[in-house]
């Protein structure tokens, strides 16, 4: 059981063939408590990697040229905000159809049948986080920016990829957990609105929606009145009636508890 956890998982939706499909709910008796730790089992190797490697390469780059690596520290955090919108939209939201041309059909077998069965099993540990399928892009991004000085581009990609590990650990805990941080309250919603009945294509963000504002993906103005409205004197936004169609339990809470996955649907 647990070498499959460690595996790579290859999904069953195709997104050019069925496109991004609506949210099920967990068949009666999973155990959550189980997909929480698939998820978690799946990530703790690249999180000690590439946490080593940004450690590492932050310290010497921090020894060698304070000023220099903290600006490139910053660039790379504001950087990735804006990666992990456009990878989450264009490659994980994207179609890739086949065809006859190699580099047609590669994309094609690496990024059509990913992040399709996210949508669809949104409650399932295999597929909430990223997994060693990361390493060849980390790879090719980490190698050529030891070329340049080490307070320069190995900083700014080392920081890339701890944002990477960052934001992986922020989307599991959106799905698994329910801490009662206001960032937390915020952030949750709305991913749980991306993944409900009118989020599809809205709500790219994963660790804030800055980016959905500028580039016309926030969600619509109603429903984010709705969605975080607080009543007088409580201290957390409430649980607005979109996010209560996609009910993803927290790993203590039995199955049974669900919303009507028709309510879920598209």
């Amino acid at each position: 059981m647990r070498a499959k956890a460690f595996r790579i998982y290859h999904g069953s939706v195709l997104k050019s063939r069925d496109g991004i499909p609506g949210p099920t709910t967990p068949p009666p008796g999973t155990d959550m408590a189980h997909e929480a730790r698939t998820a978690r089992s799946r990530f703790y190797p690249v999180t000690i990697a590439y946490t080593a490697y940004a450690l590492v390469v932050l310290a010497l780059g921090v020894r060698a040229d304070a000023r220099t690596a903290i600006l490139f520290m910053v660039a790379g955090t504001v950087c990735w905000t804006l990666v992990e919108y456009l990878v989450h939209r264009y490659i994980l939201h994207g179609r890739f159809p086949d065809g006859p041309h190699w580099l047609k059909h590669r994309l094609h077998r690496v990024f059509d049948p990913s992040h399709g069965d996210h949508h669809l099993r949104p409650w399932d540990g295999r597929h909430v986080n990223g997994s060693v399928d990361t390493v060849p892009f980390a790879i090719m991004l980490a190698l050529p920016s030891l070329l340049a000085p080490l307070p320069t581009l190995p900083v700014f990609v080392a920081t890339i990829l701890q944002c990477y590990v960052i934001e992986e650990w922020i989307h599991y805990a959106v799905h698994f957990h329910r801490f009662r941080w206001r960032y937390f309250a915020y952030i949750r919603k709305h991913h749980l609105y991306h993944h409900g009945a009118r989020g599809g294509d809205v709500a790219f963000g994963l660790t804030s929606g800055i980016w959905d504002v500028p580039l016309g993906t926030r969600i619509p103005s109603n429903d984010r009145k709705a969605l975080y409205r607080r009543p007088r004197g409580e201290g957390h936004p409430r649980r607005g009636p979109f996010v209560a169609n996609l009910r993803i339990p927290a790993h203590g809470e039995p199955s049974a508890r669900r919303a009507d996955p028709a309510a879920c649907r598209r």
